[in-house]
């Protein structure tokens, strides 16, 4: 008898999520559902490392009639932390010639966030900038043609930034977003009857975000 083919939710490291199927069982040995686990995995990219936050069953009426394309590969092993050491060191020069272009066009573009995948195939781009839909083609191409990897852009805003660097809140202790919470609540708005508005904004001078949990 066959046994059953097992599915593992992972999430990368922009938060995205994937169901992979799993060919061999016995990579996720000791992973259940619930369970955490950095796993090497083949995307539609190449291979990357995500965390794998569940394994169950593969289910047609529940994770859809097509078995999942995309696959998880093997665990991570401490040999793989000097990819990704490489590719971090890579992924900044890569950040480094793109701002060298799009910068020519886009003077006040910020790019705080750089990240090459494992397999060397995609560079994932997470970038600040105050004209909307910046046209970002040639710095794309210029990527393509000096380091042969297709440049993935997303758009930050002010909480997104602050959330990835870091940053002390007014109250004197890390900001929210940066060590707890990481979902905003979207029901807030600045109160414009208040005499003091300057006293509700936080460090990326938004709303803040504990105001969230204040009583009305």
């Amino acid at each position: 008898m066959a046994e059953p083919l097992l599915v593992a939710t992972v999430q990368m490291p922009e938060r995205g999520v994937f169901t992979v199927r799993v060919d061999d069982a016995l990579s996720v040995t000791g992973v259940p559902s619930g369970a955490k686990g950095r796993f090497i995995v083949a995307l539609d990219y190449g291979e990357d490392v995500g965390d794998v936050v569940g394994v169950e069953t593969y289910d047609p009426s529940v994770h859809g009639p097509r078995i999942p394309g995309f696959r998880l590969v093997r665990p991570f092993e401490a040999a793989d932390e000097r990819t990704l050491a490489e590719n971090s060191r890579r992924a900044e020069e890569m950040r480094k010639a793109f701002l060298e272009v799009a910068r020519e066009t886009l003077p006040e573009l910020r790019v705080p966030c750089a990240r090459l995948s494992f397999g060397r195939r995609r560079l994932f781009l997470r970038y600040v900038c105050d004209r909307p839909h910046p046209n970002f083609s040639a710095a794309q191409e210029a990527l393509r043609i000096q380091f042969k990897v297709d440049a993935n852009l997303w758009a930050m805003g002010p909480r997104d930034e602050v959330a990835e660097l870091g940053g002390i809140g007014p109250c004197g202790r890390v900001c929210c977003c940066c060590s707890w919470q990481h979902r905003y609540p979207s029901h807030l708005s600045p109160d414009r009857r208040s005499s003091q508005p300057s006293l509700m904004n936080g460090t990326c001078g938004r709303f803040k975000c504990c105001l969230a949990f204040e009583r009305e």
